[in-house]
């Protein structure tokens, strides 16, 4: 991992600086052009009530950006948040976190409380990130909603996505942006559902042993959001190799608390 270098995080409108964010999609996803969000979409998105986040070195060049449409639903304004990607040589050192952090205060700053994204299930960080980091919640399971993608970290899969809600002002998330956000009481009382920590390997040496992972997680994930359940922690255990997704009851738990 290389060291992390001086940078500040901004709005991106310099189209140089644009066309940069689509350079990172192509590095962090392996993506071919039909799957890349153009420079165009980007500018548009900046110009129309979105936002596209950098995270700009000395340089002016962008280690990662972060861009998100605005949406309308139910009498309310919400931004999507459609991407997010961070050059191969800098990730894992705190940048995705803090373009949402600056994607957050921007939208408060506009009386915007509700961000919206998606996520793969079956990748572990992400949803690290989404759900313990970030105190977004889920409640959505979308199926093969992008097609088959040509990415390499897809591995054929369908792109199969949960819709992460971040409500900014909920006090889940106050907590989890917190220093020391503390765990709720009651994880006794979820539902839990199981997944590998190793997807990318089973992706790459035993495909169909990842899609009848992903074929039951999708089952199980869909019932229970049926049954008025929503995703709310997802717990990491090392040894045994296993992450956990943890479910609370709409009907006890108000996910905007």
């Amino acid at each position: 991992m290389s060291k992390s270098p001086s940078y500040r995080v901004q709005l991106l409108e310099d189209i140089d600086q644009l066309r940069q964010c689509v350079e990172i999609q192509r590095l962090a996803w392996g993506f071919s052009d039909a799957d890349t969000l153009p420079m165009r979409s980007l500018v548009v998105c900046a110009k129309i009530g979105g936002q596209v986040f950098g995270a700009v070195d000395d340089d002016a060049q962008v280690l990662g950006f972060v861009n998100a449409f605005p949406g309308y639903r139910n009498g309310k304004v919400f931004l999507h948040s459609n991407m997010m990607g961070v050059r191969p040589e800098q990730q894992n050192q705190g940048i995705g976190r803090k373009l949402k952090l600056a994607q957050r205060e921007e939208a408060l700053s506009r009386g915007i409380d509700l961000v919206e994204w998606t996520f793969d299930p079956l990748e572990v960080r992400n949803a690290r990130i989404n759900l313990e980091m970030l105190g977004a919640i889920s409640r959505t399971y979308l199926v093969n909603v992008y097609g088959f993608s040509s990415s390499r970290l897809h591995g054929g899969l369908p792109t199969d996505r949960l819709v992460a809600e971040w409500h900014l002002n909920s006090a889940r998330v106050k907590s989890r942006l917190g220093s020391s956000p503390s765990p709720p009481s009651h994880i006794e009382d979820m539902v839990s559902l199981e997944i590998p920590l190793n997807i990318q390997h089973l992706k790459s040496t035993e495909p169909e042993v990842a899609a009848t992972i992903q074929s039951r997680l999708r089952e199980q994930m869909m019932d229970l959001f049926q049954r008025n359940f929503f995703i709310s922690r997802l717990v990491i255990d090392t040894p045994s190799q296993k992450a956990t997704y943890l479910f609370e009851s709409l009907e006890q738990t108000n996910p905007a608390l």
